[in-house]
C-alpha cells in the first residue's frame, strides 16, 4: 500500500480521560478495550495501518501541551485516517478521553521547509 510513489499519511492523537472513564471500575475499563476498541484496532492494522508508537507525555518544557497521551500511525492515505477516527468515535472513545489530532500525508523535512519559508509570499 505505502510505497515511493505512496510514502503514506501520518495521524498523531492526543488524548486526556474525561471524568467519565475515571468513574469506571477497572473491569469496566478493561472490558471497554476488550470487546470495542481491541478488535477495532486489529481490524485497522489487518487493513494496513501501521503502528507507530504511543507515549505518555513527560515532556516538562515550556512548550508542553496538557494532553497525556499520545499514538501515532502510518496509514496508507487520508480516507483511512478518516475511517480510523470515526471509528474510535463510534466505539466512544470519545465519550471517555478528550481527543485532538494531527495529520497530513508523509513528506521530507526539506519539503516542510519549504513549505514554511514560503509562508505569507
Amino acid at each position: 500500500m505505502m510505497n515511493d510513489n505512496n510514502p503514506g499519511y501520518i495521524l498523531t492523537e492526543i488524548w486526556n480521560a474525561r471524568d467519565s472513564w475515571i468513574a469506571l471500575s477497572s473491569d469496566e475499563r478493561q472490558r471497554f478495550f476488550d470487546e470495542k476498541i481491541g478488535p477495532f484496532i486489529g481490524s485497522m492494522l489487518e487493513n494496513g495501518a501501521e503502528f507507530l508508537g504511543c507515549a505518555i507525555n513527560d515532556n516538562d518544557g515550556a512548550e508542553r501541551i496538557d494532553y497525556q497521551y499520545m499514538a501515532v500511525w502510518r496509514l496508507p492515505n487520508k480516507a483511512f485516517s478518516d475511517r480510523l477516527e470515526a471509528g474510535a468515535k463510534e466505539r466512544g472513545f470519545l465519550d471517555y478521553f478528550d481527543q485532538a489530532n494531527i495529520s497530513g500525508v508523509s513528506i521530507s523535512a526539506p519539503v516542510m521547509n519549504a513549505d514554511m519559508i514560503k509562508l505569507g509570499k
